[in-house]
């Protein structure tokens, strides 16, 4: 596998793939750690899109959706315009199965856009915002959502109006329901993108640690996406088994005021009108301790609570999205 420090240093050829890595990192036994890259080149020129997979290292489903646009769904002899596809991010993480990157326990997705001579993370981030993010017109940054979720893409509330309204076209191309934070998140890649005139979407598949339908349904909604942006022809083809695009939301997050074990009363995909009970906590004396009122009148789009049914003071619970 060809080792590179820039992607000039890939000469691709019209309707070809070409595959490299590039050095992030070198463990204390002198062991090189690398981002594998693939670049894939169509017969006429166009905008590059750029996919990136593996920012937290248990979400593996972003991976799954650029192994299947890649090697089987693109045909690059019909394609206008590059893709340059990161399949694995962050390895340290997904060598640890871990949301952070065990070196300096930080977040990849809070530390953009990165530091070259900072932390393991910040460097990272760099080559992925500078070396990498710097040749792209377009971004999807794959997330997965710990279940029960549904399928859902965020946009956030940054960048001027030509780069919001592009990306809330590629989101709607893409085809499934969007929301924007009703908060700001510091240094994540897509609000990085966005500050510097990148559109960008981030879908959120079903499932962190596992592979399932929802990878499928992404790799579809991502050919959409290629389609509105002219890189490939065709109709765009609506998408099976999913709560589809409904015009710009918001989402908000249910953090738990006590600790014990939930219970849900209503199910991910309900609507809940605003002060309505959608989970209550028990202690374990069996007493009902906290009556989880819905904060908006709104949809439940996932219970992401990254363990099991027992939760902590200050754990999230749910997603709810509104208008």
């Amino acid at each position: 596998m060809r080792s590179i420090q820039s992607l000039e240093e890939l000469e691709t050829r019209h309707g070809e793939v070409q595959e490299a890595r590039i050095p992030i990192a070198v463990l204390p036994d002198g062991t090189e750690v690398f981002i594998p890259l693939i670049l894939g080149d169509g017969k006429e020129s166009g905008p590059t899109l750029l996919l990136t997979a593996l920012i937290h290292g248990v979400e593996i489903g972003g991976y799954d959706v650029i192994r299947r646009l890649i090697y089987e769904d693109i045909n690059f002899n019909q394609l206008k315009g590059k893709i340059i596809a990161v399949p694995i991010a962050n390895p340290f993480a997904l060598g640890a199965s871990n949301r952070f990157t065990p070196q300096d326990s930080a977040d990849l997705n809070r530390v953009f856009p990165g530091n070259p001579y900072g932390s393991l993370s910040q460097r990272i981030a760099h080559v992925l915002a500078v070396k990498l993010a710097s040749h792209a017109n377009y971004c999807i940054d794959f997330h997965s959502c710990n279940p029960p979720s549904e399928l859902f893409t965020i946009v956030p509330d940054i960048g001027n109006d030509k780069v919001s309204e592009m990306s809330w076209g590629m989101a709607e191309a893409f085809g499934v329901i969007t929301v924007c934070p009703s908060f700001q998140t510091e240094g994540t890649f897509s609000d990085y993108l966005l500050s510097v005139g990148i559109p960008c979407i981030t879908p959120e598949l079903v499932f962190s640690r596992r592979f399932n339908s929802s990878s499928e349904v992404a790799a579809q909604g991502t050919m959409n996406v290629l389609k509105y942006l002219g890189m490939m022809d065709g109709e765009l083809k609506p998408l099976q088994s999913i709560t589809p695009f409904q015009g710009k939301m918001f989402y908000t997050v249910y953090y738990a005021n006590k600790g014990g074990f939930v219970y849900f009363t209503k199910q991910v995909g309900d609507f809940v009108e605003k002060g309505e009970m959608f989970a209550a906590i028990k202690n374990p004396w069996d007493e009902t301790i906290e009556e989880m009122l819905s904060p908006v009148n709104g949809r439940i789009i996932a219970y992401p609570m990254a363990g099991n049914q027992a939760v902590t003071t200050g754990d999230k619970i749910a997603y709810f999205a509104y208008q």
